[in-house]
């Protein structure tokens, strides 16, 4: 998979992910507050945009050298997260997605369960590219 396109499959996934989030926010908010009307700010699309663009960009991390060791890519993969876990702490206050550290609880749970399944989805994306990449060569070498 080229760069460009994980970058691109990735920050597809981080936003549906993160919308998928705040929806699920949101009902638990009117389950447990009775609040009919969700109140958001105009602005609160894009920035769920750049802030899985900028989530996306540190998995250029990971695909530098893939052939570390074990305890190099374990090393990298904690760095990956952390990464990504201070820039959507960051850009959620930046564009005052929480205000407190009760609205930012939410926020940190969202963050470990989008993680685990942008790395579930990358890796079935993967998969699935590369069953077509050794189907197209089997018949290039059945053609031969």
């Amino acid at each position: 998979m080229t760069k460009s396109k994980m970058i691109f499959h990735q920050t597809l996934i981080i936003a549906t992910a993160i919308l998928f989030g705040i929806g699920i926010q949101n009902l638990l908010e009117y389950v447990n507050r009775g609040d009919e009307q969700i109140v958001c700010q105009w602005y609160l699309p894009l920035s769920i945009i750049l802030t899985s663009f900028l989530c996306s960009l540190p998995t250029l991390l990971l695909m530098e050298g893939e052939e570390a060791g074990r305890k190099r890519m374990i090393g990298r993969i904690v760095l990956h997260f952390f990464t990504i876990y201070l820039t959507v702490s960051a850009c959620g206050y930046l564009f005052r997605w929480y205000t407190d550290w009760q609205e930012y609880l939410p926020i940190a749970v969202m963050i470990v369960l989008i993680y685990g399944f942008v790395w579930a989805a990358m890796c079935w994306i993967a998969k699935k590219d590369e069953k077509k990449i050794n189907e197209a060569l089997k018949d290039i070498q059945d053609q031969e």
